[in-house]
């Protein structure tokens, strides 16, 4: 075969490729356009604009997607996947093409009625809400064997807060419940900041006894996320334990959990039967049942509580506390203007327990909602001092895998104890590490007015959720320490 004959063939099979090519276009193009919704939206149309909106549900993140058809006016949601969110039953009524939504049942008569055959009959889809129909048209319609409705639409039929972040191309939806549990949940938090202690109950020896409660219970680290926490009294961290040196103290251990759990009451020096290792220094607690640890107070600082059983899973989901240990004497020594030490006289008293939740990761991987005293910036409570004032801050890390370095803005700190022991020499300094598992007491004298952060300065500590959904704003570790002049 000649050269030019050889080239002759090979333009014969491109030509031959390129109008097979055209023909499958064609045909693709024609069927999609014909396969059009009860509505009259075509398939393509919905997805050429905006496909792959994320959608999440009380923060947590679904694996389906939000939709937008080409001229951006209806955002719609798969329906199935966002119900199963919410944890609500749903069925599909075949025969009058009407989608049910909850526990109650549909009075026949009414799927029966001439509207609702009308309604079928156009190939429209009827949307009923816990036995009722949908007060508010989210006009669902079929795609891909899926129903999806107007997500703004069906937000208001189901009562729910709806929220649209084109920024990072995001949907979501917050329950009434989860805004619920954040407001209930505010006094405990600033309880913990603060210090409180749990109100013994007085024994006739002068025993001061404490009840721990372990269950799960909902928890708001952010508002719009819910989880389930593994708590001790029903938040995340667990009540404050505050007693005074050499106090005699008993700690009443109720196991509600669906699995076996113990308490340790960490950096405490106790009698080893007092220790809460399961299998070493007592049998694991189990389901329904109860243990008493008693000891004494042997010696001041910050120390905390926290479960020694599948301790990654529940420390890693609420299940630990502060237990604060306050000198018999303390010295309180006035404030001389210079080096601030463990017995300076101090006007406030804050805590804050380092840890996070895993909302949308693993337990084996990175929280992605870090907390301080189990909530996310924009949500933690802020530090409020006036000008002058000296603060003492006790920083616990209960995390069960991260390190944390918290920095100070506008201001030095002095670390004045670790791990329940005071300092000789106090260190200056504005950023400090904490491991899993340390303590540090810091003091600062409010001396620069403003609004000024303290953060953890490992950064992906101080983002919400993934990150390449937090849309540049901080999150995580992170507070504010306002000093007013």
């Amino acid at each position: 075969m000649s050269k030019r004959s050889g080239e002759t063939s090979r333009l014969g099979k491109v030509k031959a490729a390129l109008m097979l090519l055209t023909m499958v276009s064609s045909l693709l193009s024609g069927a999609v356009s014909a396969h059009s919704d009860s509505g009259g939206t075509s398939m393509s149309g919905m997805e050429a604009s905006e496909a792959g909106t994320r959608i999440s549900v009380n923060g947590h993140m679904l694996t389906a997607q939000a939709h937008m058809n080409d001229d951006l006016t209806d955002l719609r949601v798969p329906l199935r996947d966002v119900i199963e969110a919410l944890g609500l039953p749903l069925k599909w009524d075949a025969i009058h093409k009407a989608v049910l939504i909850g526990q109650e049942q549909v009075p026949s008569t009414m799927l029966d009625s001439a509207e609702m055959r009308h309604h079928a009959q156009m190939g429209h889809i009827g949307l009923y809400i816990h036995g009722q129909p949908a007060k508010v048209d989210a006009d669902p319609m079929m795609m891909k064997n899926s129903v999806y409705v107007l997500a703004e639409d069906f937000a208001q039929a189901m009562s729910l807060k709806y929220t649209y972040d084109a920024g990072v191309h995001q949907v979501k939806f917050m329950t009434q419940a989860a805004a619920d549990q954040f407001t209930t949940e505010q006094k405990q938090v600033e309880d913990v900041l603060n210090g409180v202690g749990m109100v013994p109950h007085i024994t006739a020896d002068g025993t001061k006894e404490f009840t721990l409660t372990a269950g799960l219970h909902d928890w708001a680290p952010l508002q719009g996320v819910l989880t389930t926490a593994w708590t001790f009294n029903g938040q995340a961290p667990g009540p404050t334990i505050r007693v005074t040196e050499g106090d005699r103290v008993r700690i009443v251990f109720n196991n509600n959990l669906p699995e076996p759990s113990t308490v340790h009451l960490h950096g405490l020096l106790l009698p080893n039967a007092m220790d809460g290792v399961p299998g070493l220094t007592q049998p694991a607690v189990q389901t329904g049942k109860s243990f008493n640890y008693e000891f004494t107070a042997s010696h001041a600082g910050t120390f905390m509580y926290h479960s020694h059983y599948d301790d990654m899973k529940q420390i890693g989901s609420g299940m630990y506390g502060a237990f604060i240990i306050d000198p018999k004497q303390p010295v309180n020594a006035a404030d001389n203007g210079g080096t601030l030490t463990d017995n300076t006289k101090t006007d406030h008293d804050y805590t804050m327990l380092l840890s996070g939740f895993h909302i949308n990761t693993t337990m084996e991987g990175e929280e992605d909602y870090y907390t301080i005293n189990g909530r996310s910036y924009p949500d933690t409570p802020p530090i409020e001092v006036r000008q002058g004032e000296i603060s003492r801050v006790r920083l616990i890390n209960i995390d069960t895998m991260e390190v944390h370095t918290m920095h100070l803005h506008g201001m030095d700190f002095y670390v004045v104890a670790r791990n329940g022991s005071p300092l000789t020499n106090p260190e200056r300094m504005n950023n400090v590490m904490l491991g899993p598992g340390e303590t540090v007491d810091l003091m600062f004298r409010a001396d620069n007015p403003g609004n000024w952060s303290f953060h953890c300065h490992i950064l992906d500590h101080t983002m919400n959720g993934e990150s390449d959904m937090s849309g540049g704003e901080m999150g995580g570790l992170v507070t504010l320490v306002k000093v007013k002049p």
